[in-house]
């Protein structure tokens, strides 16, 4: 990579960092470009080599939270069923606990399901239009999401191999 993908690559990382560090105590809708470089400690021309605006730096932390996702899973296909995707899942979450929480706490809790949806479906495919079928994926995606948050401010007490086992015991129950 160049110098200066690199260079844009850091403001990149220090805008959404400090983006990250408003998360609970200012709402991300009403922040400012002035804020976020101060914070940041980025030139305004810098912010907007990079970006139109604030939104853009959110969705920018989904997509690199999203390849972080997928380049780190040690398997190639994902059955949500799968103990394995499941305890990668909570182990996944739990080193991204931070910003999990930086985006619940911005009330941002539908764009994460979303995420977590949209990695279901990447994995899984989308069920048919016509399949009833198709509400599996998205009972799936949002009993996780919610199990997940409730587990990440609840500060992560049990292990992912806990979780991962609670969760399975949990949908196996339910089936």
């Amino acid at each position: 990579m160049d110098k200066r993908k690199i260079a844009n690559q850091n403001v990149k990382d220090r805008l959404f960092s400090a983006l990250v560090e408003f998360a609970g105590h200012k709402d991300w809708s009403k922040l400012t470009v002035t804020e976020l470089i101060q914070k940041s400690g980025v030139a305004r021309a810098s912010f907007y080599r990079n970006f139109k605006s604030v939104e853009e730096i959110i969705d920018y932390g989904i997509q690199q939270m999203s390849l972080c996702y997928h380049e780190g899973k040690p398997f190639s296909e994902e059955d949500f069923r799968s103990r394995e995707v499941i305890l990668y899942k909570f182990q996944f979450y739990k080193k991204y606990a931070g910003l999990v929480l930086a985006f619940h706490h911005a009330k941002l809790g539908t764009t994460l399901l979303d995420i977590i949806t949209d990695c279901e479906i990447d994995a899984c495919g989308d069920m048919p239009v016509n399949s009833i079928k198709k509400y599996e994926l998205y009972y799936f995606s949002g009993a996780f999401y919610n199990m997940l948050l409730c587990w990440l401010e609840d500060g992560m007490k049990e292990t992912p191999e806990a979780m991962a086992d609670e969760f399975l015991r949990i949908v196996h129950n339910n089936s």
